[in-house]
């Protein structure tokens, strides 16, 4: 007899646990977890364009992290690997170990690789910087870096930022510490070929132009629609442009989505390439990621994924979030250790935030 009560007692406490009945007698209801292979459950498998993250091969070496990433993520970003200070260690010295790594497990996890970038002000080597080339010089060893870079990669890595922030907010060019404004009379036709070297190499890639704050900064967007303008004119390639979306719960909804109609406006492959979301706008050291917060925090994700959404079909390249999980964001580093901006918490359970995500999906 006290065999078959324990058995008993098993069942109602395994029951309890599955089964909530509320007090009025109605039918009890079945709690079922989301579904990671349901279309529903799932940003990865519900959207018609690319999710992508950024990610390091330090994170990468956590099943956990890999799991989450294959599970969600259709496309990754190397967070610094694939820089030019990563990988250019001397004229003829390059260092193709941890872009190799990343390459690797996107191939093996069947995910796509988006390359960034290949040419950013502040990662030029500081070998590079200090040889103090004339602009032919210069040109030509930059020149043979993207060749490098893009062959070894042709047919693995299926796009490229080009170029990345080569413009200030009010639609000027980056003058300071920028090699490439300190060596040229006409930056903007340097920065054309450097499309044009990426383009003869593997003309199946995708080029893009990535810069930051564009949907708030009409100036940089104007910068943005002269260069593509003068790209075209002069027979330049560029097929997307991209924003890295760092911005705040608190940035202003109408001016987001005005700014993505106008860069949209542009007629090419539009990339939300860094996405992240901060909750802490006011660096408060005893800010707590309440449920409201979590709440204004989901409501952000799908407002920005609806505007997505609205432009169109075929302008749409990829949202990438800038991490996977809140204990991998720059952000606590650079903003506040308090903060919490992407999709997934520090133990890689899916937050609200994800939840917002897919509401905003059509």
């Amino acid at each position: 007899m006290k065999k078959y009560s324990v058995m008993i007692g098993l069942f109602l406490l395994i029951g309890s646990g599955m089964w909530s009945c509320s007090d009025s007698g109605e039918e009890p209801v079945v709690e079922i977890p989301d579904d990671p292979d349901k279309e529903e459950d799932n940003i990865r498998l519900k959207a018609k364009f690319d999710i992508g993250a950024a990610v390091t091969n330090r994170e990468l070496s956590s099943a956990q992290y890999a799991n989450t990433l294959r599970t969600h993520y259709s496309q990754i970003t190397a967070e610094f690997e694939m820089k030019m200070a990563h990988i250019w260690k001397g004229e003829n010295n390059y260092d193709w170990a941890a872009a190799d790594e990343m390459v690797n497990f996107a191939q093996t996890n069947n995910m796509k690789v988006h390359g960034h970038t290949l040419v950013w002000y502040s990662s030029f080597p500081n070998w590079f910087k200090s040889a103090n080339y004339d602009s032919a010089a210069f040109e030509s060893r930059v020149k043979t870096y993207i060749e490098r870079v893009v062959q070894r990669y042709k047919g693995k890595v299926v796009s490229w930022d080009v170029a990345n922030e080569i413009f200030n907010d009010n639609g000027t060019l980056r003058s300071e510490n920028c090699p490439v404004y300190q060596t040229f009379r006409d930056p903007i036709a340097f920065y054309g070929r450097c499309f044009a070297y990426a383009r003869a190499i593997d003309p199946d890639a995708k080029l893009f132009y990535n810069d930051y704050n564009v949907v708030l900064a009409s100036g940089k967007r104007g910068a943005m629609r002269q260069l593509v303008n003068r790209f075209q004119a002069d027979g330049y390639p560029i097929d997307g442009l991209g924003d890295q979306f760092h911005y705040m719960v608190s940035t202003n909804r109408n001016t987001i989505r005005n700014g993505l109609t106008d860069m949209a406006g542009s007629g090419l492959l539009i990339h939300i390439s860094e996405l992240d979301i901060r909750v802490n706008v006011n660096r408060e050291d005893d800010y707590v990621y309440l449920p409201s917060e979590q709440a204004k925090h989901a409501e952000a994700y799908r407002d920005i994924v609806s505007f997505y959404e609205s432009i169109p079909q075929n302008q749409k390249f990829a949202i990438t979030t800038w991490g996977v999980a809140d204990n991998g964001t720059w952000l606590r580093d650079w903003w506040h250790p308090k903060e919490y901006p992407l999709l997934f918490d520090d133990s890689f359970q899916k937050k609200r935030a994800y939840n917002g995500f897919l509401e905003g999906l059509n």
